[in-house]
């Protein structure tokens, strides 16, 4: 403004007014700066945990070790500082506790020097080089920031944000009924009468789910990103607390085991999870929380959003090598709402890191754009029913899925409504597993319908579906499902056209069974020799009224389709 010749005309001009001449400042009559309280006032609607008083003080080291039956904690890296004032701070120690459950959480009460502090708990396993982490409890103040927003709801306003900064903060309370839910941090009913306000806990940046790299040897905590102290000591605890109150989440809401999500009686709210991480303590059996519970809640918004457990890929702690172990448990890493909800079930950009025995429950409406399940026992559950639900009736879609070293691509849980559904499509699902499976209990596989895409280097031999199911696999590994046969074989869930070269010996093709699948098979024999091509139904099953079709000549075919549990020639 100096450079003008009249500067008071050219702050008149700008509409700059008195604030160009202001000092900086926090009080009145300076210019609004830093923790203003003017900035605050602004949108009131924003509720930031740090100002009810969560700290996000975190730290982790990667050489922790504690010997069975001692309750002493040593770091050769020296974390332990005075600066840092470690003790009352809760800490997880990976690796430490009885089998299965791994992670010792307990609280560190004495200091011995900047390598050594004691914790309240033994260690029950001796470890080294293990991973440590450590903080201040923020149950009580995150959970003072939400019931804050909700006081606000309830004053009539229809839309309230819990802020999280961009720092790790550690929860590390016990699981909370009093709201109807089952988590460390809860939210209540909302009237199905009245508006349905929005509730969004809400972190910074788009970095949230963001991959942990196989080479990492800490969690991926960058981000706005709660880290949950939470793990049942047995599966017999983790089992009775379900039964009680339902499946435990960091974030709950209402949920099924108060009867939320069940014979679609919802609360009426939309909870939005923006730009946060999620991650709970690691368990070989899968005894952790899941990330969050919204089964009891009418809709559901989630965007760029993380969640897993507390474990790594690299050596030397190697936590995801066994994923079917996670099925020791009865782990669900997100929950969305109930079958009959709202029909705003939407997720942009989620990342499961692993960890869990469900990475996630699915429902009907729900779409979903970018997906990625790593190291579960199932990457993907499509619900039908669940936990007293009615009958899933919508589809569900989701255009881009990765699933990774998941001892099930994808579970269908429940049956839809009248004996149909889930309904789910899946544009792609990529994955270089040796043996891609469908799995879910057999009345659930024979009602599900939808098409999915299998992609990326999968083994094509290995695709298999535990009972006959309902949905189409489609082979992207070809531009046409195409496959050459010599020998007698059974046909695939991924194939189409068999063409078979009987000139070693007659050939025998067996069908799958025709009950529930919706696929169709043109068998062709290619040869002239005087060797026949048998199709066999399996087992009591027929082909227009027989047993088995016999191609004779060359050039010879048969394309057959199911209907009413045998199979019938259409050309």
């Amino acid at each position: 403004m100096s450079t003008l010749n009249t500067a008071g005309e050219g702050r008149l001009n700008l509409e700059l007014g008195d604030a160009a001449t202001m000092n900086v400042g926090t009080t009145a009559g300076t210019v609004a700066a830093g923790d203003d309280a003017r900035f605050s006032a602004a949108s009131p609607w924003v509720f930031d945990v740090t100002t009810y008083g969560a700290v996000g003080d975190v730290r982790t080291a990667t050489d922790a070790a504690m010997t069975s039956g001692s309750a002493v904690l040593t770091c050769a890296s020296g974390p332990f500082t005075a600066a840092s004032q470690p003790v009352g701070k809760y800490v997880i120690v990976k690796g430490a506790a009885a089998t299965g459950v791994t992670s010792l959480v307990t609280t560190i009460i004495s200091r011995q020097s900047n390598t050594q502090v004691t914790l309240a708990s033994t260690a029950a396993t001796t470890v080294s080089g293990a991973l440590v982490i450590w903080g201040t409890d923020n149950t009580a103040a995150i959970q003072a920031t939400v019931d804050a927003a909700e006081a606000y709801l309830a004053a009539g306003n229809t839309y309230a944000q819990v802020y999280t900064p961009p720092k790790p903060f550690l929860i590390a309370g016990p699981l909370n009924n009093s709201k109807s839910g089952n988590g460390q941090i809860v939210f209540g009913v909302y009237s199905t009468s009245a508006n349905k306000p929005i509730l969004e806990f809400r972190g910074e940046g788009d970095g949230a789910a963001a991959v942990r790299h196989w080479q990492q040897t800490v969690p991926q905590t960058s981000g706005s990103c709660w880290i949950s102290a939470g793990v049942f000591t047995s599966t017999s605890a983790q089992t009775n607390n379900i039964n009680a109150d339902g499946n435990p989440g960091v974030l709950s809401g209402p949920n099924e085991g108060f009867g939320y999500g069940a014979s679609a009686l919802f609360s009426n709210v939309m909870p939005v999870l923006r730009n946060m991480a999620i991650l709970t303590t690691h368990s070989a059996y899968g005894l952790t929380y899941g990330a969050y519970n919204f089964y009891g809640c009418a809709n559901m918004h989630l965007e760029n959003f993380g969640c897993g457990t507390l474990g790594t890929v690299a050596s030397p702690s190697s936590d995801y090598t066994s994923p079917g172990v996670f099925g020791t448990g009865i782990s669900v890493g997100m929950l969305f709402p109930a079958p009959g909800n709202n029909d705003h079930v939407v997720a942009k950009n989620v990342s499961v890191g692993g960890g869990y025995t469900y990475a996630a429950f699915v429902t009907e409406h729900a779409v979903i754009d970018r997906y990625m399940a790593l190291y579960c026992w199932a990457g993907l559950v499509a619900v039908g029913n669940y936990a007293g639900s009615v009958g899933s009736v919508h589809a569900m879609k989701v255009l881009s899925a990765s699933i990774e070293a998941c001892t099930n691509e994808l579970y269908i849980l429940g049956v839809g409504s009248n004996g149909i559904g889930p309904i789910i499509d899946i544009d792609q699902l990529s994955t270089e597993s040796g043996t891609p499976n469908i799995a879910g209990s057999t009345a659930a596989l024979a009602a599900a319908r939808g098409i999915v895409r299998l992609t990326g280097l999968f083994t094509e031999s290995g695709v298999t579906v535990s009972d006959p199911c309902g949905i189409k696999l489609i082979d992207g590994q070809v531009p046409y499902p195409v496959r050459s046969v010599s020998a007698s074989t059974t046909v695939r869930v991924i194939d189409e056209v068999l063409l078979v070269d009987a000139s070693g010996g007659n050939r025998t093709i067996t069908l799958i069974s025709a009950a529930a699948t919706p696929n169709r098979y043109t068998v062709k024999k290619i040869d002239s020799s005087g060797n026949t091509v048998t199709i066999a139904a399996a087992g009591a099953e027929t082909i227009d009224g027989a047993g088995t079709k016999v191609l004779s000549s060359q050039w010879d075919k048969a394309t057959v389709i199911p209907s009413g549990g045998n199979w019938y020639v259409v050309s």
